[in-house]
C-alpha cells in the first residue's frame, strides 16, 4: 500500500511539473514584492504596483521585463532579487527590467485627458485572478482614488493575456459616486511614456494604433549597472505598442503618445498593448 500510495505521489508531482513547463502564460500576486501583480506570456512580462509601494509614489502605469525567450521568468527574476540579491536590472540569462516607469503610464498603462492635461493614478487597492490556465491569464486590479480634473473616480480593470499574443487586452470601468461632477468631455485609453527623448514613433489613426520604439537602456541607471556588469554599452530596442478602438486622438500629450476616445463612466472600454524586445528569439 506504502508502495502504490508514492507511486501515485510521484505521477502527481510529474503531472503538476509538465503543466508548469508547458504553461506559455503565467501571474501571480507578488506580495514578498510591495504588492506588485506581476503576469507574462512568450513575448514579455509586466507588472503593476499595489498598495504597499504607496510611499514611494507609484503610478497605475505599466511596468515591462524583457525576455529573449518563451520561457517563464517572472518567478526567476523575482527570487534572483529578492534572495540572491542579483538585481533584475542587469541582463544576467536573457532576462531584464531596464524600463522605468516612474509615475507615468508607462508601456501601455491607462491615460485619462481632462482639461487639456494628463491624469495618472496611483498604485491598485485589490486584485482577484479570474482565470487561470497554461494558455491564458485573466484577472481585475480594483482602484480606489484615481484623481481627473479634481474629482477622485474609481477605476476598475480588467487584463487578459494569452499565449501567442503580442498585446494584451485591458477593459476599464470609471465610476464615481457624483458622476455630474465631471463637467469635462473624458477622453481614455492606453499610453507609452516617452522617457528622456522621443526615439522613433508611429500612429496609424485609422485604427487607434500607436507604436514607440527605444533604446533599451535608455535609462541611465539601467545602462551603468549594465555596462559595470559586463562592459555591455547595448541591450537592443523595445518595442511598444497600443491599440485603443475607435481611438479620436493618437498623439503625443505631456510626453505620452497615447490612443485614447471619448468615455462616459461607467462604460467599459476595451484597449491593447504590449512590447517585444529585440534579443528575442524562439
Amino acid at each position: 500500500m506504502k508502495k502504490i500510495l508514492l507511486f501515485a505521489i510521484a505521477l502527481l508531482t510529474l503531472a503538476a511539473c509538465q503543466t508548469q513547463q508547458e504553461a506559455k502564460v503565467y501571474g501571480r500576486y507578488v506580495p514578498e514584492r510591495k504588492d506588485d501583480f506581476a503576469w507574462e506570456n512568450e513575448y514579455a512580462a509586466f507588472r503593476l504596483y499595489g498598495a504597499a509601494l504607496k510611499p514611494e509614489n507609484p503610478s497605475n502605469g505599466v511596468d515591462l521585463w524583457l525576455k529573449n525567450s518563451p520561457a517563464l521568468v517572472i518567478d526567476t527574476m523575482y527570487g534572483r532579487e529578492l534572495r540572491d540579491h542579483r538585481p533584475y536590472h542587469i541582463n544576467y540569462d536573457g532576462n531584464l527590467d531596464c524600463y522605468k516607469v516612474a509615475h507615468t503610464c508607462g508601456a501601455g498603462g491607462l491615460v485619462v485627458i481632462a482639461d487639456e492635461q494628463t491624469w495618472i493614478g496611483g498604485p491598485y487597492d485589490r486584485w482577484e485572478i479570474i482565470e487561470q490556465t497554461p494558455d491564458r491569464f485573466v484577472f481585475r486590479l480594483e482602484y480606489d482614488s484615481l484623481l481627473v480634473a479634481g474629482q477622485i473616480l474609481r477605476e476598475s480593470l480588467t487584463i487578459t493575456a494569452e499565449a501567442g499574443q503580442l498585446q494584451n487586452k485591458a477593459e476599464v470601468v470609471l465610476t464615481s459616486d457624483q458622476p455630474s461632477a465631471i463637467s469635462t468631455q473624458l477622453l481614455v485609453g492606453g499610453g507609452i511614456y516617452l522617457h528622456d527623448t522621443v526615439d522613433y514613433y508611429l500612429t496609424i489613426p485609422e485604427v487607434g494604433y500607436v507604436f514607440y520604439e527605444e533604446d533599451a537602456l535608455s535609462d541611465k541607471q539601467a545602462a551603468r549597472m549594465n555596462y559595470e556588469y559586463n562592459g555591455s554599452t547595448s541591450q537592443g530596442r523595445i518595442q511598444i505598442s497600443v491599440k485603443t478602438p475607435g481611438a479620436t486622438l493618437t498623439d503625443i500629450v505631456d510626453g505620452n503618445l497615447v490612443a485614447v476616445r471619448p468615455y462616459e463612466l461607467g462604460d467599459t472600454l476595451t484597449y491593447y498593448f504590449g512590447a517585444t524586445w529585440s534579443e528575442w528569439h524562439n
